[in-house]
């Protein structure tokens, strides 16, 4: 583990200007007395770094009452939080950007959406009543797009729980020279041929339908016993797919890999408008796919999110908005100050140190016979 003496907390990670900026374009500390959109980010991103679930365990913690910080929360926009994901983002490329990396493909990028429980109260709302459940009770998707080389959230958007992935796709911001990665819920054409419209590459699955039973049957033939790749050829989508988007279809070649797993003995059908790279690391690109999952596992396991107990829409995308930005600030952090160790563990040195600072607030007069262990400077990890 590298030594920093000069060690910045994550708050110090953000510019102060820009984010003075962007409360002033989106009027967030209009007719505001107290409690200002630099302190309430600040407490969000503390209470989401110590699971504070609860406005009780806030204003306990944090003394906070529980009033005012309800009412932020329902009151402050959430696309500041979005814009400020983007203002963190845009540091962490500037800083990663130099580095030469001498890179064999290009940069992959995995799209995939979570499902939360939210309060049943948001169910009336249009698109948040959960599916096939009795009663009132309400969710919300994250549908991201994660950077698996780099570790960070690159975009993201927040819909109900009935949105359908395909359309939330289109409205995803989109680079050149990458390589996007996702499941066959983004089955959408429109979509696929977008990514290559910006100078990007795709891979996904097809779709289980009878006419690629039929054409597994006859590529099965002779190699029943075979594994690894079994077939790599051109992908012909249906009439109604070349009818709708022939113009498009004419300029654009799309490329069907069937592969079989060694291990599981799975059938494969990947599609892809990628013709430069080998079959076989068209399969070992989708199988990088997996990233995104942990992702999700990871955010709501370490922030505790699976269930978010606010009452309010915006309320709801603020804290997801946040849990997004504390991400990307513990990306940040493990950047530029050269932390060798995993996400977790920053996450876990941070946690233990402002438990610890509030355990010994809370010491009597004569002091707390637990002074905990001595702190080492890579373990200064302060919010």
């Amino acid at each position: 583990m590298v030594e920093h003496r000069n060690n910045p907390s994550l708050f110090q990670l953000i510019d102060r200007k820009s984010f003075d900026e962007l409360v002033i374009k989106h009027g967030m500390d209009k007719g505001v007395r107290s409690f200002f959109t630099w302190e309430f980010t600040c407490a969000l991103l503390t209470c989401m770094t110590l699971r504070l679930g609860s406005y009780r365990d806030i204003e306990e913690s944090l003394g906070i009452p529980r009033s005012t910080f309800g009412d932020a929360l329902d009151l402050r926009f959430h696309g500041f939080f979005q814009d400020l994901c983007d203002l963190v983002l845009q540091d962490i490329r500037g800083r990663t950007q130099d580095r030469k990396v001498k890179r064999a493909i290009r940069e992959i990028l995995a799209i995939d959406s979570s499902e939360f429980q939210v309060h049943g109260s948001i169910f009336s709302l249009p698109g948040w009543k959960q599916k096939q459940t009795k009663g009132h009770k309400a969710g919300c998707k994250l549908h991201t797009i994660f950077n698996v080389d780099g570790g960070w959230i690159d975009d993201f958007k927040i819909t109900g729980i009935r949105k359908h992935d395909s359309p939330v796709s289109l409205q995803l911001r989109l680079a050149p020279n990458k390589i996007y990665v996702f499941d066959r819920a983004y089955n959408d054409m429109s979509f696929w041929l977008k990514i290559v419209s910006v100078g990007s590459h795709f891979v996904t699955r097809l779709k289980d339908c009878e006419t690629l039973r039929k054409l597994q049957i006859k590529i099965m033939r002779g190699k029943r016993d075979q594994h690894g790749v079994l077939h790599d050829g051109f992908h012909q989508p249906s009439a109604v797919l070349m009818s709708r988007h022939r113009e498009d279809l004419e300029d654009t070649q799309l490329r069907h890999v069937v592969y079989r797993d060694p291990e599981t003995k799975k059938i494969f059908h990947f599609v892809t408008s990628d013709f430069r790279l080998s079959a076989k690391t068209i399969a070992a690109i989708y199988k990088r796919r997996w990233a995104v999952e942990l992702l999700f596992r990871w955010l709501k396991g370490h922030l505790d999110i699976r269930y978010l107990a606010v009452k309010t829409a915006n309320a709801v995308k603020s804290q997801l908005s946040v849990a997004v930005l504390l991400q990307l600030l513990l990306q940040l952090k493990k950047i530029t100050t050269e932390f060798t160790g995993t996400l977790w563990s920053l996450l876990r040195s941070i946690r233990s140190t402002l438990n610890h600072r509030i355990f010994a607030s809370c010491a009597s007069p004569d002091g707390c016979r637990w002074k905990g262990p001595p702190v080492r400077h890579e373990e200064e990890l302060y919010l």
